[in-house]
């Protein structure tokens, strides 16, 4: 669905909630960037494996996504913040570049709770051979532990490693606005990249946010909570089927694997 498409049965829901008089008090910015945005969060955060990605590299920003190079005595690394969570993870050295000889190496995925459980006193290693990311140390990065070193006693590290990383994520793009001779319309080259019949799901939660706008012709709570409860029930929805189709998956893969 283009997002040009979803304001319109946005606007139709409004029409069909509280009457075409009512609904010229919310913008078309209001309900597409505004509403629509925080929805696409919410729904995103919700669910968590809308979009489950191991390929892009960096995002809109150039921040890495699925690939970080590390570098000695470096232990943390900015990382783009439309990552919702990190699947998994691993390191990769190239050993010999000559014969093009690789060292690949799967790396735990803590928080920094599962580190003190599991390694008591992994605080006081300074630097080693990679084999943790911590998810929860610093804001919008991810820290490596141990710190990756260059010496003689770690000859793996002597070129420089790269971690892939599987990650759920938010979309790279989000609704927008674009100038077309004197208006603005719906940016369609947005494009909503999780399966389509979860679009319309953005619809109720829009709707929640819009009857919540602070002004006399449009605060609605009744129309703001039934909306919500809506819009959770979607969630939940999505969540189920996702949850599904990937226990499917995995039991087809597991049987080709047998034949």
């Amino acid at each position: 669905m283009k997002p040009s498409e979803l304001l319109h049965r946005v606007r139709k829901r409004l029409f069909d909630e509280v009457g075409s008089r009512h609904t010229q008090y919310w913008s078309d910015y209001e309900l597409l960037v505004d509403y629509g945005n925080v929805a696409l969060d919410k729904f995103f955060l919700g669910v968590r494996k809308l979009i489950i990605d191991s390929n892009t590299l960096v995002d809109l920003a150039g921040l890495p996504l699925c690939s970080v190079s590390l570098s000695a005595g470096k232990s943390v690394y900015p990382m783009s913040p439309k990552i919702i969570e990190i699947d998994a993870a691993q390191i990769t050295v190239i050993t010999d570049p000559v014969n093009q000889v690789t060292l690949v190496k799967p790396m735990a995925v803590m928080t920094v709770g599962e580190m003190d459980q599991r390694y008591r006193l992994w605080r006081s290693i300074q630097a080693g051979d990679p084999r943790v990311i911590i998810t929860d140390m610093n804001s919008d990065s991810l820290t490596v532990w141990p710190t990756p070193e260059l010496t003689d006693t770690t000859p793996a590290l002597l070129l420089t490693p790269t971690i892939s990383l599987t990650v759920r994520r938010f979309m790279l793009q989000r609704f927008d606005m674009v100038k077309v001779g004197s208006e603005y319309v719906p940016d369609d080259n947005v494009a909503l990249t999780f399966r389509e019949e979860y679009h319309e799901s953005l619809i109720p939660g829009i709707l929640a946010e819009a009857y919540m706008k602070d002004d006399g012709e449009t605060k609605r709570l009744d129309l703001a909570a039934a909306n919500e409860k809506k819009f959770e029930a979607k969630i939940e929805s999505a969540k189920e089927d996702l949850t599904h189709r990937m226990q499917v998956n995995r039991g087809v893969k597991s049987r080709l694997a047998f034949r």
